[in-house]
């Protein structure tokens, strides 16, 4: 089963992904940056970490999926509005840059990367292809471009398969008023809450249902080959901005208003698909027109999640900013209220017997900068020396204050206090603050690590499980090979098709033997697909397989060429002399591993041993299947074979056909030695019901047979297809 980590929030794309790979029985992984997010019910693990935390290596590592996903361009993530733009930019790219190294270190085999057609922002005539430079004009395009930049990079510098592949803008059915973010989304909640809709004719655009997009995906990942680095997926569907205006005022029951806008030069971007659609056979299944009635029609049944004025929204947003102004203020206000009792309290008591020798200004300031810290110590200490100032007013002019060397020394000695206390104060809050992040930071990190070991023990658990019930287990192999033994005289190398095929979960398996140094015949097969390369195998043709076999060594394909078979194995006699050749078609490239390699060994070893045990056996019994002093089989052992090869022909694992031909007077040993150098080594010689003589040429049709005739007419021997009464 293949695995897949889909990294980016939960959106319209993101679950029509999950569910598409899920219907393919893939493992899936998600990566989110956002904790509020709840893990879908056909996510088998869900990991809540920043793109660019430390934590996403062990999060590969713990997961280790056949291919990663970055949704990049369509990761409802990123919000690229103006005033966060700039930080979305540097978030995004430092994201990605830690995953593909992380991914890169860990050996991950693909990585795709989901760009759009946002990095061409210019007007193209034609449609765009992709060898086309890119013309990225916003900061958006820009950052997307550079992400496909740094994607390619690592496709040339590592061994890691990098794809990036431009998605053309996707709409789907919104959950609510967030989720209107493509171009026709818009223009339906904007026909529902105002009825009016602004339209520019010079604008033509296209969109990709997501649906679509969804599969272009999987079959880009389940591909077993990828022929380029770059593709573009769209709709190829041009429309204008007033036909789906008109679109729309036709399935809103009430009115909608079009004011044409139509203004400046005109605007075409449309990515052409063919070089996708060729190599993937990929077809657009949905349109606009089908799903703009679908949009409306979901929007008209939860008009409370999109039924909210432009005005709502702005007048929530100044009364958030008072909000704020006033909870800035509160401190102040705070500050000059209690000074009333301060002041009235130093002016009625400070003539006191018992209270004069209170500074009820140096406690107000001393007060205010423990509680609040530097500010209000600053703006009591300016409250105190006016209320200073009015107190000293009563009793002295207002000139002997300003030459009074005390007064001087009292404001020092008030802000002083306060601009200590109130520093003090701060540092020691941001002391505070320091603390709280490092614990919070340790105590993410501790999360992090309980949900990494979490999931860890999840999937130990779930492999452990599928080992101990595993298709691949020793006692499962013994049981396969084991019918080997049970195979009748003649079958084993039928049989043996059979229990490769199981074993090694692939339905094309070919067994080759080795005639001389020179060529391989073909013995069996199970498939078309298994024969493609031929009934006879010039060794010297198909060096690239035959010197990694000659070294005893298993052959793995892993340039992916699709006219050589996946992985093949040659079986070698006791002299070293290579006899039996295993080629295996149409398997994963994922399961092209080292266990394979050695999986495929031990079950050509021990399908081997049965071989030479039937031939032996086979070499033992001669004298009971051989006429005398010949290879002519007696009339039991020749139809026990023909019955073999009868059998192998209705599975398909060979073709087989029966000539007849005559001895004349010729003696049976002349007759023999005579006719064995026409024929192949594979080729039986024996006796019909009522004493005829017929060939059985192995992996031979009834058209190929005519060449055997000719060789037998060249040496005087007169051979037929149907038995001569």
């Amino acid at each position: 089963m293949s695995s897949i980590l889909i990294v980016g929030s939960y959106g319209t794309f993101t679950d029509e992904l999950i569910n598409k790979f899920y219907k393919e029985n893939w493992h899936i992984y998600t990566l989110t940056n956002s904790k509020r997010l709840i893990k879908p019910t056909r996510v088998f693990e869900q990991y809540t970490f920043a793109y660019d935390s430390n934590s996403v290596e062990e999060v590969i590592n713990s997961c280790r999926p056949d291919a990663i996903l970055f949704l990049g361009a369509y990761d409802p993530l990123y919000r690229w509005e103006e005033e966060h733009v700039q930080e979305e930019s540097l978030n995004y790219v430092a994201g990605l840059s830690n995953l593909l190294m992380a991914s890169a270190t860990l050996g991950v085999r693909h990585f795709i990367y989901v760009s759009s057609d946002r990095v061409f922002e210019e007007e193209y005539a034609v449609n765009i292809r992709e060898e086309m430079p890119v013309v990225p004009g916003s900061f958006q395009g820009m950052t997307i471009s550079q992400g496909e930049n740094l994607a390619m990079h690592f496709n040339v510098t590592t061994q890691m398969e990098v794809t990036v592949v431009r998605i053309a803008q996707m709409y789907g059915i919104p959950a609510n008023r967030e989720d209107c973010t493509d171009i026709y989304s818009k223009m339906c909640v904007k026909a529902l809450v105002s009825g009016r809709l602004y339209v520019n004719a010079k604008k033509i655009m296209s969109a990709l249902y997501v649906k679509d997009g969804a599969e272009a995906i999987y079959l880009l990942i389940n591909a077993p080959e990828r022929k380029y680095r770059l593709y573009h997926v769209s709709s190829m569907e041009e429309v204008t901005e007033n036909k789906v205006a008109e679109l729309i005022q036709e399935n809103y029951p009430h009115p909608v208003e079009i004011v044409d806008r139509t203004i400046g030069l005109r605007q075409r971007v449309i990515l052409s698909n063919e070089r996708f659609c060729q190599e993937f056979s990929f077809q657009v299944r949905t349109g606009y027109e089908e799903m703009i009635p679908v949009i409306i029609a979901h929007m008209k049944r939860h008009k409370n999640l999109f039924l909210h004025s432009d005005d709502q929204y702005e007048g929530q947003k100044f009364h958030e900013r008072i909000f704020r102004l006033l909870k800035k203020a509160v401190p102040f206000l705070e500050t000059a209220v209690f000074f009333i009792p301060v002041f009235l309290l130093n002016n009625r008591l400070g003539d006191s017997l018992y209270f004069n020798q209170i500074n009820y200004y140096l406690l107000y300031v001393l007060l205010f900068a423990i509680v609040h810290g530097r500010q209000q110590a600053i703006f009591s200490a300016l409250l105190s020396v006016i209320g200073y100032f009015f107190g000293q007013m009563h009793t002295s002019s207002g000139f002997s204050l300003l030459i009074d060397i005390n007064t001087y020394i009292w404001i020092a000695q008030i802000f002083a206090v306060g601009l200590t206390v109130g520093h003090l104060k701060d540092k020691f809050r941001e002391m505070e603050e320091d603390k709280n992040e490092r614990i919070e930071f340790l105590a993410d990190r501790l999360s992090d690590i309980t949900v990494i070991n979490s999931s860890n023990t999840k999937i130990k658990n779930y492999f452990a499980e599928r080992l101990i019930s595993s298709s691949e287990s020793i006692g499962r192999i013994y049981g396969i090979t084991s019918r080997l033994e049970k195979s009748e005289t003649g079958e084993v190398l039928f049989a043996a098709l059979d229990t490769l095929s199981e074993i090694m979960e692939t339905p094309d398996v070919a067994l080759y033997l080795v005639s001389n140094e020179e060529y391989c015949r073909l013995a069996s097969a199970s498939s078309e697909k298994a024969r493609s390369l031929g009934k006879s195998l010039a060794i010297n043709n198909y060096k690239v397989i035959f010197d990694v076999l000659k070294n005893k060594q298993v052959y793995i394909n892993r340039s992916l060429e699709s006219e050589l078979p996946m992985m093949g194995s040659a079986l070698f006699d006791d002299k070293g002399d290579m006899r039996i050749v295993i080629l295996l078609w149409n398997i994963p490239y994922e399961q092209m591993t080292l266990y394979q390699s050695n999986l495929l060994t031990v079950t050509g070893a021990l399908v081997y041993s049965v071989v030479v045990r039937d031939a032996d056996y086979l070499d033992a019994l001669a004298y009971r299947r051989y006429l005398p002093e010949t290879n002519i089989l007696q009339e039991d052992a020749f139809k026990s074979m023909l019955e073999v090869y009868q059998k192998a022909g209705e599975k398909g694992y060979a073709e087989s056909c029966v000539l007849y031909i005559k001895a004349d007077d010729m003696p049976l040993k002349e007759f023999s030695d005579k006719i064995r150098p026409s024929l192949r080594d594979t080729d039986y010689v024996g006796v019909m019901p009522g004493g005829e003589l017929a060939v059985l040429l192995t992996n031979t049709n009834k058209n190929e047979s005519v060449y055997v005739r000719k060789r037998l007419e060249e040496i005087g021997v007169t051979a037929y297809q149907t038995q001569k009464i």
